[in-house]
């Protein structure tokens, strides 16, 4: 290639400097661009491994995804509010048992039950007169957990029955707000 450039014809010292450009801009803008792709496919593909954990329910009024966790056995996200100290989890993971059922040693200021649909309510009573509200339903061969101090049972209920696969536009965007990561 140097070669080219001592050469006293002027078409092939033209053409010398046009291989040289292309290598740059190759190598300067296309290639870096092409591997920060391949990254970024490499990546969506470690998140993908467990697509049957990987189940989000409708953003809650007035919050957003504030942490987002991929795990070997579970998927977990956090909604947190915007204006007040309210939160919202779930957690989606392979189930613990074949069917649902309470501990057999439930905490002080616990309670515990299971309906007739098999969704499980647990709730957690602290000083002050708050009280930890958990729902757990199984779907397919999962469990679905969602728990908060602020969203009543109803409404817990309801964003249960919002369950829906987690698709590529929510997951880019956790991506987007760096609010998704790996836990081992």
């Amino acid at each position: 290639m140097a070669a080219a450039f001592f050469v006293p014809s002027r078409w092939v010292r033209l053409g010398a400097l046009a291989v040289l450009a292309a290598g740059v801009a190759y190598g300067g803008f296309v290639g870096p661009a092409q591997a920060q792709q391949r990254r970024h496919e490499a990546e969506v593909a470690r998140y993908r491994e467990h697509p049957e954990l990987l189940y989000v329910i409708a953003t809650p009024p007035g919050m957003r995804a504030a942490r987002a966790e991929v795990g070997p056995g579970s998927f977990s996200v956090e909604y947190h509010s915007v204006q007040q100290d309210a939160y919202v989890a779930l957690t989606v993971r392979s189930p613990l048992t074949p069917k649902l059922q309470c501990a057999e040693f439930v905490e002080k200021d616990a309670t515990c039950t299971v309906d007739g649909h098999g969704e499980m309510r647990t709730v957690r009573g602290f000083p002050g007169g708050n009280r930890d509200i958990t729902l757990t339903r199984r779907l397919h061969s999962t469990e679905a957990e969602v728990t908060s101090r602020m969203v009543d049972e109803p409404g817990l209920r309801h964003l249960l029955d919002t369950l829906h696969p987690l698709s590529d536009a929510e997951l880019e965007r956790l991506m987007q707000e760096k609010v998704i990561g790996h836990r081992l």
